[in-house]
């Protein structure tokens, strides 16, 4: 039997009530030269019973598998196991409990077909739930165009797995699922992007179902944190054997510094400051691009990463080498206190301070648990009090606090005597001081 173009591997936990509409939505793509390996990973529910009958049905494309014993191995194991069977030039992943669209295989196809030097290529995914409705939003970010895609991979996996299709030239070079990562997919794209440029196809390929058992989505934050360190270590670990672009002096630098602070905010500190010292001699260069430091430091991190850490562009510069110039020290700060993440975190917190103390009172204790040799320079302090002590004037007054609004106007009017000019401001002082009186 000739062996299929494209070979569609899975693996399948729990998924009894999914399974069929996932297997469904692939035997009705239009693109026919494709076979498909299901691994059963130790299902408790009725997986095997479904497997088995739609194994019978289609047996000239279904291959089913499932480990010695019927155990659980995990989904990594369970794709090896899979790939390890599978035959095609090219291979593509779905989740047991999502779907494609029927184009997906034709869209994927093309595209590798028109583009050697593309190792793997992906698409968005719509977000359903459990029912198959669509929700709001569309997962998956085009990093294609970029000029260097590692580097936006090492900050966070963009493709949606269930859409992406890989050739196995790729996994022949740089390996297959590594085992000890639940985060396994991210971890082998940016292998396979060491040496080939990712693909995209600008249309939604698959519909990603979210529900209470996603590998990835609505887990507990220091989960996903530790399991988000587990690959960018692993990712660093084989880079010298991996070589091409993982090898590149600011990629190596760059894994470095997403270390550092993944170990910040994993408490561990001191191996953050290691790390961070790490990455500037991977690639001396980077200590004299403090535009590029700064916009690392600015760039989106997760929320739930950062609720506790709120500062760490701050702590990172204070902990800098002391081979780290005062002038570059000095520029990263101007440019990171310039971006509208640092100058918004201050003036909620001020915001926030001022509406929870009950009787109102200077404010400038926000700044006080700054790192250490941090100099918040006094033009941009008083840059932030003036919107604080502006939108507490307002927030308190249409409270109807009057001690509270009586103080903040003073502090508004005098940060930024313009308020003076307004007939609105004026208006509220009227109000605020009469209630004084009576």
């Amino acid at each position: 039997m000739p062996s299929p173009r494209v070979s569609v591997f899975l693996a399948a936990y729990n998924h009894a009530r999914f399974l069929p509409e996932c297997l469904d939505s692939i035997l009705a793509q239009t693109y026919r030269d494709f076979e498909i390996v299901v691994v059963d990973d130790g299902s408790g529910d009725d997986s095997h019973e479904i497997l088995t009958d739609y194994q019978r049905r289609f047996s000239e494309r279904i291959h089913y598998l499932w480990h010695p014993g019927h155990v659980r191995r995990g989904i990594s194991a369970s794709c090896n196991l899979a790939l390890a069977h599978a035959r095609g030039e090219y291979l593509a992943w779905i989740g047991s409990d999502d779907l494609w669209y029927p184009e997906t295989l034709a869209r994927q196809v093309a595209r590798l077909d028109a583009y050697p030097d593309q190792g793997l290529v992906y698409g968005y995914a719509h977000f359903i739930d459990t029912s198959g409705n669509l929700l709001p939003g569309l997962y998956g970010v085009d990093i294609s165009r970029e000029q260097n895609p590692i580097a936006r991979m090492i900050q966070s996996c963009h493709p949606p797995a269930m859409t992406v299709m890989v050739r196995r030239e790729c996994l022949e070079r740089v390996g297959l699922f590594d085992e000890t990562l639940v985060y396994s997919d991210w971890e082998l794209w940016l292998r396979v992007l060491a040496h080939w440029k990712p693909g995209f196809v600008s249309e939604a390929l698959a519909r990603y179902r979210i529900h209470g058992r996603n590998v990835s989505k609505g887990i507990d934050p220091h989960l996903d944190l530790q399991r988000t360190l587990e690959v960018m270590l692993a990712v660093r670990n084989k880079a010298a054997a991996v070589g091409g672009g993982l090898m590149h002096p600011r990629n190596r630098a760059l894994l470095d510094l997403q270390i550092a602070f993944l170990l910040f905010c994993s408490g561990r500190e001191e191996e953050a400051i290691r790390n961070l010292h790490r990455a500037f001699e991977q690639d001396p260069t980077l200590s004299r691009d403090a535009e590029y430091f700064s916009e690392w430091l600015s760039a989106w991190k997760p929320d739930f990463y950062t609720v506790a850490h709120p500062q760490y562009g701050l702590w990172a510069i204070a902990h800098l080498s002391q081979d780290s110039s005062a002038a570059f020290r000095k520029r990263v700060t101007a440019l990171l206190l310039a971006s509208e993440d640092a100058r918004s975190f201050f003036i909620k917190r001020g915001i926030e301070t001022g509406l929870k103390q009950e009787k109102a009172g200077a404010l400038d204790m926000i700044f006080d648990d700054c790192p250490q040799g941090i100099v918040l320079p006094r033009a941009w302090r008083a840059g932030i009090m003036r919107e604080i002590y502006a939108a507490l004037l307002f927030k308190t007054a249409e409270s109807g606090n009057s001690s509270k609004t009586r103080y903040y106007w003073t502090k508004a009017v005098r940060h930024d005597p313009s308020w003076l000019l307004n007939r609105g401001v004026w208006s509220i002082a009227v109000r605020a001081f009469a209630a004084r009186r009576t």
